[in-house]
């Protein structure tokens, strides 16, 4: 739930500063999405990340809670929702880049003070970008829904980009715009979104790369 910013649960381990909960509302680092931040059991939560512990949340001191406590956490809400803009943002830019031009989305990066996506054209003129960057702000403006489902990989249709896991997947999709395969946290509707505004243009390797903000 992208929208949960506080939440209890049990401790499960902790060694040092590094604490794992038997459930947890901060999203780890992946998928090219910075990790939230926020406290927990009144410490602050410097980094969250996902390995074979599980998600783990490291803290800014060593903490006084101890293992089978039930803490409460509290998500950093201003950082996580401008990650939830800029990711379903992302989304859409890249589903109208390739239905307007034909550029497929290669990869993408959300960084503190902007994002980037690049896609699969050595070259986007300037009115390419507006004709994309025009569309995309139409779509926020109809707040057309944002939704997450679970659907098998092997059955589920008309996705953006083919997955190659199998098994269940998350799946993302604005309302008849786009469908794909994603973890990351999202808004309820393309109206959160607010503004989007495309920064810079600049070839990378055989790509184009696209700064970006929402």
């Amino acid at each position: 739930d992208a929208y949960l910013s506080s939440f209890e649960a049990k401790v499960a381990s902790i060694d040092g500063t590094r604490v794992t909960l038997d459930r947890s509302a901060f999203y780890p680092t992946s998928g090219g999405q910075l990790f939230d931040t926020g406290s927990l059991g009144g410490v602050r939560v410097t980094d969250v990340i996902d390995n074979d512990a599980g998600v783990v949340h490291l803290l800014e001191a060593a903490p006084q809670f101890a293992v089978g406590d039930t803490v409460k956490g509290h998500v950093d809400w201003a950082r996580r929702f401008d990650h939830m803009q800029q990711h379903t943002g992302q989304h859409l830019l890249s589903a109208i880049f390739e239905d307007l031009i034909g550029a497929k989305t290669a990869s993408v990066h959300f960084g503190p003070d902007y994002a980037t996506l690049d896609v699969e054209a050595e070259s986007v003129s300037r009115a390419e970008a507006m004709r994309v960057e025009a569309r995309a702000n139409q779509v926020a403006a109809e707040n057309r829904a944002v939704a997450v489902t679970f659907e098998d990989a092997a059955t589920a249709p008309g996705l953006r980009k083919p997955s190659d896991r199998t098994g269940v997947l998350r799946i993302v999709s604005i309302d008849g715009i786009d469908r794909s395969a994603c973890g990351g946290t999202h808004v309820h509707a393309t109206g959160e979104i607010g503004s989007i505004v495309m920064r810079r243009l600049e070839k990378y390797k055989k790509f184009t790369r696209v700064e970006f903000l929402c």
